[in-house]
């Protein structure tokens, strides 16, 4: 067991290692001006130590995109507790912004990975790690608490046609697409932000907090 353990923490040691190196790179020189050969030297392995963990560089370019995305989450876990959806839902997108706001995190995340990777397959990456969430706080941040009709819906009309099940897809539905419309809206103020600078990070999450307000207040 405790040699798994040991094997197991080599592994993971030396892939963190290859993916700061190709972190630093593709944030300084961009991910087309970045060689394997490059990320190689700056990790101090060699190259089939690369190449036994990733396929090539864009596999590399995927978990580089991965570690901005956690070190979001684990500032948004540092900040204070909060029980209040919307305000939750502010501060994340206030971190995310100010994330935006360095050039380097803003070139690989906005412009380098959805040009290499897809869009579609940039937006899985994103969704995969903040779409559930979201959709749980803005499920509790609406009117209803989640549970009624919500916006968008309609109102009862008298008639046994619909279910309960039926009320309950709907809500999740239209809760889904507030997510999605606040992640959307999320993305383009980062970019406002990656290309005007930090100056325009507080006019931003300002922006993101009337949203906020007029949709889930």
């Amino acid at each position: 067991m405790s040699t798994r353990r040991s094997n197991a923490e080599r592994t993971a040691g030396t892939r963190a290692q290859v993916i700061a190196a190709a972190r630093q790179l593709f944030g300084e020189r961009g991910y087309s001006a970045t060689t394997v050969a490059e990320i190689v030297k700056a990790s101090g392995l060699t190259a089939g130590a690369l190449y036994h963990h990733w396929a090539g560089k864009e596999a590399l370019l995927v978990d580089v995109v991965h570690d901005i995305h956690r070190e979001l989450a684990v500032r948004i876990r540092s900040l204070d507790a909060e029980d209040e959806p919307v305000a939750r839902l502010l501060r994340s997108g206030q971190a995310f912004l100010g994330l935006c706001a360095d050039p380097a995190v803003a070139r690989l995340l906005l412009l380098d990975a959805p040009a290499v990777l897809g869009y579609e397959r940039w937006r899985q990456i994103d969704e995969r790690w903040w779409l559930s969430t979201t959709v749980r706080l803005v499920e509790r941040a609406r009117p209803t608490g989640g549970n009624g009709p919500g916006p968008g819906t309609g109102t009862d009309t008298g008639t046994d046609t619909d279910t309960d099940t039926d009320a309950d897809d709907t809500d999740t539905e239209a809760s889904r697409r507030l997510a999605l419309a606040l992640l959307g809206a999320l993305t383009y103020l980062g970019h406002e932000v990656a290309m005007k600078g930090a100056s325009t990070v507080v006019g931003a999450g300002r922006t993101y907090e009337a949203l906020l307000t007029s949709l889930l207040r």
